[in-house]
């Protein structure tokens, strides 16, 4: 009689653990699509990692079913669009872990009401338990969960405290996120200070505060702003691959290789990082580090034109020229309005000495992004140049 048992238990053990994940999962899902009325990607037994999974779709739901069912890490429900309002928030968090707990309960008082077999109910009163352990999620915990994109993230109970702190500031931030939709930057910032000022530590409001300022190009504010941050959160691979980009603007290029090297230690496959850590080394005359990482970048995004034109550059530089041009080609075609495109090939054209050229390059370039990096002083060095 053990034998027979001691299967059952374990058997049921592992379905009850399997629905309270599904049920879990589901319990954010649905109401997040009730909410946004856009895709909603769920991950059974993941924390976002596509691979080992099974893949189907039922209207705007996406599911990713983990089929390594016995090492199921968790789970994961994804947004396509903005998040909703906040009370709609705590909503979609909470209803997770209570969804489970709803439905065990349910099927625990049918099974014992209708007299089902004792095998039923004996399931019954596994998944209720179970489904009571599920709730120590609402218990906040600031210990970070990876994802497997390399983001962070909280359990449920430390997302729902955050959120219930964010109420107090919720005026000034949603107009603030409302002024950054709508590309006002320099008008959300005093928003986002605001709340800083009240010693709020908040690390969305740090993240936004930080991006509206290097949108604005303000980018002393930006790295004071990101010193604070990192001090009081752990950052995620794309608030290195943020800071990185700040002091790379500053000229502080080591500086920015660090913390490059930090995003890619957390995910490697930040093309993002990978792109701009190579843009450095080339700023730096390295340009045969650099290739490295645009072929990393581009083998994660085949359609990334940054990569291409400055990986294009690097290949020039070292004297790979057809294959230089041939990624600048490739990136004007992925993306004509790129201004790096005109940007590196009008440097081509001006180590040829080919300074019309060069000068009709960068101009186009400066017209598709005043910003384009020193810009200017290349349209002044083709200015006065003696041909020989």
């Amino acid at each position: 009689m053990k034998g027979p048992f001691i299967f059952a238990s374990f058997l049921f053990f592992i379905l009850a653990r399997s629905i309270i994940l599904i049920l879990h999962e589901l319990g954010h899902a649905i109401p997040a699509l009730l909410f946004t009325k856009q895709k909603v990607t769920v991950y059974i037994g993941s924390y976002g990692d596509p691979k080992k999974s099974i893949y189907f779709k039922i209207g705007l739901l996406e599911f990713w079913f983990s089929y390594e069912i016995f090492s199921w890490e968790g789970g994961l429900c994804r947004l396509s669009s903005n998040a909703p309002s906040l009370n709609k928030q705590i909503i979609f968090v909470l209803a997770g872990p209570i969804s489970s707990l709803f439905f065990a309960s349910l099927y625990l008082y049918i099974s014992i009401i209708n007299e089902f077999d004792d095998y039923y109910v004996y399931f019954g009163l596994i998944f209720f338990v179970l489904s009571l352990f599920d709730l120590k999620n609402l218990i906040p915990d600031k210990k970070t969960i990876e994802m497997y994109d390399g983001t962070l993230a909280y359990n449920d109970g430390y997302t729902l405290s955050k959120l219930f702190r964010d109420k107090k500031n919720i005026k000034q931030y949603n107009k603030a996120v409302n002024l950054y939709n709508a590309k006002e930057f320099e008008t959300a910032i005093p928003f986002l200070d605001l709340i800083l000022k009240r010693k709020e530590k908040n690390g969305d409001v740090y993240r936004l505060n930080i991006s509206a300022n290097i949108q604005i190009r303000d980018f002393e504010r930006a790295r004071i702003l990101f010193d604070e941050y990192e001090k009081d959160f752990t950052l995620a691979t794309d608030d290195y691959s943020n800071a990185g980009y700040i002091y790379s603007e500053l000229s502080l290029h080591e500086k920015a290789l660090e913390l490059y090297d930090k995003s890619l230690s957390i995910n490697g496959n930040n093309q993002y990082s990978l792109n701009n850590k190579g843009y450095t080394l080339n700023l730096l005359d390295r340009y045969a580090e650099a290739i490295p990482y645009f072929d990393k970048a581009i083998a994660s995004n085949e359609l990334f034109a940054y990569a291409y034109n400055n990986r294009g550059l690097a290949k020039i530089k070292t004297g790979n020229v057809s294959e230089g041009l041939k990624d600048i080609d490739k990136s004007i075609e992925i993306d004509k309005d790129n201004s790096y495109n005109y940007r590196n090939l009008g440097i081509y054209h001006y180590d040829m000495g080919e300074m019309e050229k060069a000068r009709a390059l960068f101009l186009k370039s400066k017209e598709l992004d005043r910003n384009t990096h020193m810009i200017d002083e290349l349209i002044l060095s083709t200015e006065n140049v003696k041909l020989p």
